[in-house]
C-alpha cells in the first residue's frame, strides 16, 4: 500500500505516512489558494455593473448555483450595512468633548505602561525563558507560553503562480461550471439537465 492510499484508506482520519500527510497539507493549501481566487472571480462577476448601468445581481436578488447536475445552494445580493464610524481617541474629538460642558466629565485619562518599554520587556522575557525584565524582576501580568508545533507550507512558487494565473481559473471556472471537471460524488452536467434558475 502506498502512502497516498495508506493516508485515505479506511475509516481512521489519522495519517500516519509523513510524506503522505505533507503532499495532503501541502494540496489543501494549494486547494485553500485556489477557491479564494474563484471566490474573487465569482465575487467580481456578481458585483459587476453591466453595459446597460444595472448591476449583474440587484439588492435582494437570489441565484441559485451548481457543480454539474448538483444544486450548491444559492447567493443573494444583499443591501450595504449602514455603520457609524468615530475613533473614541480622536484628537478632534477629544478636544471638541473637552470643549463641552455635556461631554467633559466622559473624556477618560488612562494610564498604560509605554509600548516601547512593553515590547522591550517581552522580548528580553523570551529570551530568557522567564516572566522576567532585564534587571531579574518578576513582571506582574507577564507570562510565557509556548505553541502547539505548526506546518509551515512552502509550496512551489512558480507551480503556483501558474495555477492560479488568471487564465487557468478562469479555465477551471469554465470546466466546473460545464461539468468538465467535477468533485467526487458530484454529477457531470449533462445536455438534458434542467436547472431551476432561483
Amino acid at each position: 500500500m502506498t502512502g497516498v492510499e495508506h493516508a485515505t484508506a479506511g475509516p481512521a482520519p489519522a495519517v500516519a505516512d509523513r510524506e503522505a500527510a505533507s503532499s495532503l497539507y501541502l494540496a489543501g493549501r494549494l486547494l485553500e489558494s485556489i477557491a479564494k481566487a474563484l471566490v474573487a472571480l465569482g465575487d467580481d462577476g456578481l458585483t459587476a455593473i453591466e453595459e446597460s448601468g444595472k448591476p449583474v445581481m440587484p439588492v435582494e436578488d437570489r441565484q441559485s448555483g451548481y457543480i454539474g447536475k448538483t444544486r450548491l445552494g444559492y447567493t443573494q445580493m444583499n443591501d450595504g450595512k449602514t455603520t457609524a464610524e468615530l475613533a473614541s481617541d480622536d484628537p478632534a474629538l477629544v478636544a471638541w468633548a473637552l470643549a463641552s460642558n455635556r461631554y467633559r466629565h466622559n473624556v477618560l485619562t488612562v494610564q498604560i505602561l509605554a509600548p516601547a518599554v512593553v515590547a522591550e520587556i517581552k522580548k528580553h522575557a523570551l529570551k530568557m525563558g522567564a516572566p522576567v525584565d532585564r534587571h531579574g524582576e518578576i513582571v506582574p501580568g507577564l507570562t510565557i507560553r509556548k505553541g502547539d508545533p505548526t506546518p509551515f507550507k512552502h509550496l512551489d512558487k512558480q507551480l503556483v503562480a501558474e495555477v492560479l494565473a488568471p487564465e487557468r481559473i478562469r479555465a477551471l471556472a469554465h470546466a466546473l461550471l460545464t461539468g468538465l471537471a467535477t468533485l467526487p460524488g458530484l454529477l457531470p452536467v449533462s445536455t438534458d439537465t434542467e436547472r431551476n434558475p432561483q
